[in-house]
């Protein structure tokens, strides 16, 4: 086993045994919370944060996620973010690794720990899951006032294609069918040089906007929330003020099309879900 395998394994370790001290507390202390549709709600949040592993059937490109709210003492808010840095120094090794050796480490990290190889047969759970071991506990450094919760559903990626990009990703396709070869025939009347623009879609994501309110002034920043947001709140403190979204998104996008969009909402090469610049 090599420097970058060993350091890959310590890491792994540390965040995982970080991740576990971090949940004891949290089944220990019982903080003041919120989590949707729980009736058990402190141990649904240990399994939420130290959940790092694919489950069976479940697609690897995709993190389960659950929103929420977590009021701290300051022991716990510590463990957070001794637990973060862990995941942020676990992530370093993978990507040195990656850098180096040109792929993971394959069952490296299973094949380890006699004890993690027993976590995996109990529990029927695969492989590590590594976008969900690389998210950081979301941490808040204030008690918001109040916190209002709502489904995001307009995100999208957007990747620029040249037309010999585009042409080649079309004749990937069975170029017998009438539909690819007049989505060729259009590629071929554009002018040399125009770029086009390759929409995807993202999944619905829950945004929480923390809103604090001073004498002075009011602070408010909105953030993605994949898991219960933590943040400090004494014994004397309210809980926060807060909405209860519904649990599944909107069927359709809650926010109205600009009509000054630079590219052109109807797709120009549909099977590639490729459009023109307006």
């Amino acid at each position: 086993m090599n420097t970058l395998e060993l350091s890959i394994i310590e890491s792994f370790e540390l965040m995982h045994k970080h991740l576990q001290r971090f949940a004891t507390q949290l089944l220990q202390e019982k903080p003041r919370c919120w989590l949707p549709c729980s009736t058990t709600p402190h141990q649904d949040l240990a399994t939420l944060y130290t959940d790092i592993w694919y489950q069976d059937g479940h697609d690897g490109r995709e993190t389960r996620s659950q929103w929420g709210l977590v009021g701290c003492s300051d022991e716990l808010l510590s463990l957070a973010l001794q637990t973060n840095q862990q995941k942020i120094s676990f992530k370093s090794a993978i990507q040195r690794y990656k850098t180096q050796a040109g792929e993971l480490p394959g069952e490296l990290l299973q094949k380890r720990s006699r004890i993690l190889a027993e976590k995996l047969n109990r529990t029927g759970l695969a492989r590590l899951h590594l976008k969900q071991c690389y998210r950081l506990l979301p941490i808040l450094e204030g008690t918001p006032s109040q916190v209002g919760f709502s489904w995001y559903t307009s995100g999208r990626s957007i990747k620029k294609l040249t037309i010999t990009q585009a042409e080649a990703m079309l004749l990937k396709l069975d170029i017998s069918q009438p539909h690819v070869q007049i989505q060729l025939q259009s590629l071929g009347n554009l002018k040399p040089g125009e770029l086009l623009a390759q929409l995807q879609p993202q999944v619905p994501v829950m945004r929480a906007n923390a809103v604090w309110k001073r004498k002075a002034h009011t602070v408010r920043k909105a953030r993605n929330c994949p898991l219960p947001i933590l943040f400090p709140l004494s014994a004397n403190q309210p809980f926060p003020e807060h909405n209860e979204p519904d649990i599944n998104p909107p069927e359709k996008r809650q926010r109205m099309e600009r009509r000054d969009l630079q590219i052109n909402p109807d797709p120009f090469l549909p099977s590639l879900r490729i459009h023109r610049y307006n």
